[in-house]
């Protein structure tokens, strides 16, 4: 489990909620196991003599690394706003590029249409599901590029046509870029190394809490099991987000596809 948790895409497999019931499980597991073992090495009396050492170091232990998991946290929900943004950004681009158009030659429209309806396609069919395995794909390259020669090639007659021009070149831009971000966002994941120093802080704060003693071995094992199932239910929020593209609350293609419902109204 440690494996995985430090290899997060292991997890996606499955449903959220039965990574969470494993690692609740887990965690459960092993403060018992940390109790029993504190138990039979330091005897009760002897922790109880330095309950006060004890609790002061648990604080500042427990406060930083509270403060890891915010900051990991907090990082996760930021990847995954940005993914979700640049998503809606690259769909109402597909749109722009269409409607900017408009404003030229019926041949011209008509090829711009066709890259568009290629390009989102394309997104929908092959680069998403590629996304969701964990592979960056760059399919919709092509279908941009043909856009941009075509219109970086058109010569206008009038200051219509020069004002058509300059908006799809803009629009052709945005949709570029938004789709860098999209690919960016995918690409990206949290480092190994912030999930290893996760579990083993995770470890370490509850394992701490061992060197307290409470005269009540029930209430022992309770406050342990409390403090290591606050800390799992972070870590399973992280996991779920840490991925924008993958497992239970992936980002979808929704607006992928209500932009292709668009674009085939307009044909």
């Amino acid at each position: 489990m440690m494996h995985a948790l430090m290899h997060p895409d292991m997890v996606y497999a499955y449903p959220i909620w039965w990574v969470g019931l494993v690692l609740a499980a887990g965690a459960l597991l092993a403060t018992f196991l940390l109790e029993l073992a504190a138990r039979r090495l330091l005897p009760p009396g002897l922790r109880q003599q330095h309950n006060d050492v004890a609790a002061a170091i648990l604080a500042i232990i427990g406060v930083t690394y509270a403060v890891l998991l915010a900051f990991v946290a907090m990082l996760a929900w930021d990847g995954y706003n940005r993914a979700k943004a640049a998503s809606s950004q690259e769909a109402v681009a597909i749109v722009d590029v269409q409607q900017a158009a408009l404003g030229l030659d019926a041949g011209v429209q008509s090829q711009i249409h066709n890259w568009l309806t290629d390009y989102t396609r394309i997104i929908i069919e092959s680069e998403w599901p590629a996304q969701a395995e964990g592979h960056v794909l760059y399919m919709g390259e092509a279908p941009i590029g043909h856009m941009s020669r075509v219109a970086s090639s058109l010569h206008p007659a009038t200051n219509a046509e020069s004002n058509s021009q300059a908006q799809l070149l803009q629009a052709i831009t945005r949709l570029n870029d938004a789709r860098t971000d999209r690919l960016l966002a995918a690409g990206n994941s949290i480092p190994g190394i912030v999930w290893f120093v996760v579990c083993v802080g995770g470890t370490l704060t509850v394992a701490f809490c061992s060197f307290l003693g409470a005269p009540n071995a029930r209430m022992q094992l309770a406050m342990g099991s409390v403090l290591a199932l606050s800390g799992v239910l972070v870590l399973v929020m992280i996991i779920a987000l840490s991925n924008p593209f993958r497992g239970d609350f992936r980002v979808s293609t929704a607006v992928y596809e209500h932009a292709l419902v668009r674009l085939q109204q307009e044909q």
